[in-house]
């Protein structure tokens, strides 16, 4: 009977063979630059095991692929606040006062609207390289989207906590990525 390969052990094949020889040494100055990159945010770790852009890693790309990664993690906290929110059976597992928990979720919601809309102006602004107010933009995200993370501070909504947190880390590593290729680090 043939044995499988676990997942993991997979996984770390398939990536000793992307990463070949063939990148050379410009990708490794690529790695190089999100160790640095990942270095300056509160959340070094989460930022490392996150940030795989495609070669050749550049300081705009990795900001680009973290806004892209923050736009998708609020699609999908909005999946999950409609959902809790449309079906007030899966509230009452989690929440002591299912009233009180409708009414953070529908904070939750406004926060990630407007969430959702920063991010998307934030990445319009980062194509045509409009900086400044791209970054506004991003702690504008961020910070609203504490709002929810503050509420849902001990309730049971961890899935939904935990996209949140996602949202906010994202943001942070956009902000400093875009800070290096605009100070021509990278």
């Amino acid at each position: 009977m043939a044995r499988l390969l676990p997942p993991q052990l997979f996984f770390l094949l398939t990536l000793v063979v992307i990463i070949h020889l063939s990148y050379g040494l410009k990708h490794l100055k690529g790695i190089a630059l999100v160790d640095e990159v990942c270095r300056h945010t509160s959340h070094n770790e989460y930022c490392v095991d996150t940030i795989i852009p495609k070669p050749p890693l550049s300081g705009e790309r990795i900001a680009s692929t973290t806004l892209g990664w923050a736009q998708i993690k609020a699609l999908e906290a909005g999946t999950i606040i409609a959902s809790l929110l449309n079906d007030s059976s899966s509230i009452l597992p989690v929440a002591k006062n299912p009233l009180q928990a409708k009414e953070l979720l529908q904070i939750c919601w406004d926060s990630n609207m407007n969430t959702m809309e920063d991010l998307w102006i934030a990445s319009s602004l980062l194509y045509n390289k409009i900086i400044n107010p791209m970054i506004a933009r991003l702690y504008h995200a961020a910070n609203t989207t504490r709002v929810c993370q503050d509420g849902l501070k001990g309730t049971g909504f961890t899935a939904l906590a935990a996209k949140i947190e996602d949202i906010i880390k994202l943001c942070e590593i956009c902000v400093v990525s875009t800070n290096f290729f605009v100070n021509g680090a990278h």
